[in-house]
């Protein structure tokens, strides 16, 4: 199962990395920290060379983060759209 972080920023800006495997958990318990003065070592997929990158979050930046699973092994339809 892939899963993806969406952030949002306070100043209108979003982002969405691809959760590196097995750190979903991780990355689900770091999203408590959005409007904090904390700082977040994130293991996510670059999208343009698919290599494990660190993302740093200053989460007082983030107005809201979300983790959204994209389980598309037992669909039989084609998954398309800005977060499939």
């Amino acid at each position: 199962m892939m899963a993806y972080l969406m952030l949002y920023g306070a100043g209108g800006w979003t982002q969405r990395w691809q959760i590196a495997d097995g750190n979903e958990q991780d990355i689900r318990s770091e999203v408590d920290s959005v409007g904090t003065k904390g700082i977040g070592h994130l293991r996510v997929v670059d999208s343009q060379s698919d290599a494990p990158a660190t993302l740093v979050v200053a989460w007082a930046a983030v107005a809201a983060a979300v983790v959204v699973d994209s389980d598309t092994g037992s669909r039989q339809e084609a998954v398309t759209g800005q977060y499939a």
